[in-house]
């Protein structure tokens, strides 16, 4: 294995003898295998399933992330993340509330799922959309973490997944987002990512030959791609779409209507498939 640091790849094809055939500056070189692992927007993904795209939800989501040290003025909010994530859901949608690592200072990170802006002028900014929302929707300490002027970053984006029909064909295979991108309610592009390359290490080391793993590679992790797309889908559409009224709900109600949302799968922020569960 070589890792060619700043010299894009211009194509990947493959030539008559079977092997994979990679065109960079340097010229032609070939492999036993190429792994796409180049992200969403895969060119590699194109050669396995030419013409597929994602699928969008019809909903975006906003995102945030803020300092700790600019929040002190919120000592509740932040005792409560370190030990836990919070879910705060409205009518059409919801927010999820989280800490993540950052330069010399953690960060708190927000995501909020919802109807697109009825008006086309909150598209260039909608800063002041989401943080109206917010206003609406969440309680006041939380609406005015999301209408903090300290944001480390913002964004704005589409939600939308996809799926390749298989995930491996000798001498290709594809990993990670290439592979399959699922809605960010499972939170598990990383978690995905290294289950791939697990996967493939495992069947390197048992199987007879290349075509062999890439086979057993396609099989195992198309399936497992292809359950986080759908459970993505189920769980866009109870916390977006179809949402409950939570307003009305106890704790009882939401942890029963949470595990009916997760009955019959696997997901590894939870115990076991459909137990378990606190929003």
């Amino acid at each position: 294995m070589r890792y060619l640091r700043g010299e894009p790849v211009t194509s990947v094809g493959e030539g008559p003898d079977g092997q994979a055939v990679v065109t960079t500056a340097r010229g032609e070189e070939r492999y036993d295998i190429v792994v796409g692992a180049d992200g969403h927007a895969s060119r590699t993904r194109q050669l396995l399933a030419p013409g597929l795209t994602p699928e969008p939800a019809g909903h975006p989501v906003w995102r945030g992330a803020i300092p700790l040290s600019a929040l002190a003025d919120h000592p509740r909010e932040l005792e409560l993340l370190r030990g836990a994530w919070v879910t705060i859901g409205f009518p059409g949608g919801h927010g999820i509330f989280y800490l993540i690592p950052g330069t010399g200072d953690r960060l708190l990170a927000y995501a909020i799922y919802g109807r697109p802006p009825a008006s086309p002028d909150a598209d260039a900014d909608p800063g002041p959309y989401v943080r109206e929302l917010a206003r609406e929707h969440f309680p006041a300490a939380w609406a005015e973490i999301v209408g903090h002027g300290t944001h480390r970053t913002t964004a704005c984006h589409p939600v939308a997944d996809v799926q390749v029909p298989r995930a491996a064909r000798a001498p290709l295979l594809l990993a990670g987002d290439a592979a399959g991108v699922s809605r960010p309610h499972t939170a598990s592009g990383a978690v995905k990512a290294l289950q791939d390359a697990l996967c493939l290490e495992r069947v390197l080391r048992d199987e007879p030959t290349v075509g062999a793993a890439l086979e057993r590679y396609a099989d195992e992790r198309t399936a497992a791609g292809a359950h986080l797309v759908e459970l993505g889908r189920r769980m866009g559409r109870a916390q977006v779409e179809e949402t409950p009224d939570w307003a009305a709900m106890g704790q009882e109600e939401v942890d029963v209507w949470f595990r009916g949302v997760l009955a019959g799968t696997r997901h590894y922020l939870y115990e076991q498939p459909g137990a378990g569960v606190t929003a």
